[in-house]
């Protein structure tokens, strides 16, 4: 659905020998400024382990081919990394990036800031702590109620074909 609303363009990878007609992906519009600051037309929602962004679109408005306006509202351009991981797949993460997922990303006092490790009360923070912190910051998303949703596609679908 929501490429559908991409206009169509010729392309070519051979100088011009073969040419396709496919959509014009590489477009960028975002939602008004005015509707994504005003914090009447959203409820906030925190994200389950494991959902995804069409799961919770299903959940709110009945449609997981709606998930993008959850993504647009939300400003989440990848949504492999800036949508919450899945504990599973943040362990599966960490392992990759990682060596040794329980060694000390940085060390913090009580106040939770970052102070060098002979600092007193310095407490280690794991790089599996850090990342799953990051991870769990980001949980919390602004859901666009549902009566909202037709003028957001209205004004999506002007915009992109400008």
């Amino acid at each position: 659905m929501y490429f559908n609303f991409f206009p169509q363009t010729l392309y070519t990878l051979d100088d011009g020998k073969n040419i396709k007609i496919v959509r014009n992906i590489l477009l960028r519009a975002v939602i008004n400024e005015d509707i994504r600051n005003n914090r009447s037309l959203y409820d906030e929602y925190d994200v389950l382990d494991g959902e995804t962004p069409e799961i919770v679109s299903d959940k709110f408005y009945q449609n997981p081919q709606l998930h993008w306006i959850i993504l647009h509202t939300n400003e989440i351009l990848d949504p492999r990394f800036d949508w919450p991981m899945s504990y599973y797949n943040l362990i599966q993460y960490c392992n990759s990036k990682y060596a040794n997922v329980n060694a000390t990303h940085h060390y913090e006092n009580s106040n939770g800031y970052i102070v060098n490790s002979t600092a007193p009360f310095a407490t280690a923070v794991t790089n599996l702590l850090y990342e799953d912190r990051l991870n769990e910051s980001k949980r919390r998303i602004k859901i666009l109620r549902p009566e909202f949703i037709n003028a957001v596609i209205n004004e999506f679908s002007t915009k992109i074909k400008q």
